[in-house]
């Protein structure tokens, strides 16, 4: 299943639309949830599930064309309230927590090292 996310530095969680879960056969409300806030005023719920995440090599200018896949266990929430957004957010626990990413904000393009 491929899945768009978008990485998140202001974000505390990696969190994902519920119905990606459930694409996944994953079964959601479950015990393990957290309430969280988000940009708005309203708290939200999210489910969590370990998953198995895999970034796959971009083309673009600056990107290294021998890039491999990076495959990695996420600890993942999933929530009602993404379904509009359409795609997940790879925040703070989870990728930034396992990743050095540094940002060309110039050249428009990160990077994973």
């Amino acid at each position: 299943m491929v899945v768009f996310a978008v990485v998140d530095s202001g974000a505390d969680l990696c969190v994902f639309p519920a119905s990606m879960a459930r694409d996944l056969g994953m079964e959601i409300p479950n015990s393990r949830s957290s309430a969280f806030s988000g940009s708005g005023d309203t708290t939200q719920m999210a489910y969590f599930e370990e998953v198995r995440a895999t970034i796959m090599p971009m083309d673009g200018p600056n990107i290294d064309p021998n890039q491999q896949p990076l495959t990695f266990p996420l600890y993942a929430g999933f929530c009602d309230t993404l379904e509009h957004v359409g795609m997940g957010l790879l925040g703070q626990e989870g990728f930034f927590s396992r990743f050095t990413v540094r940002f060309n904000n110039a050249e428009s393009y990160f990077e994973i090292l």
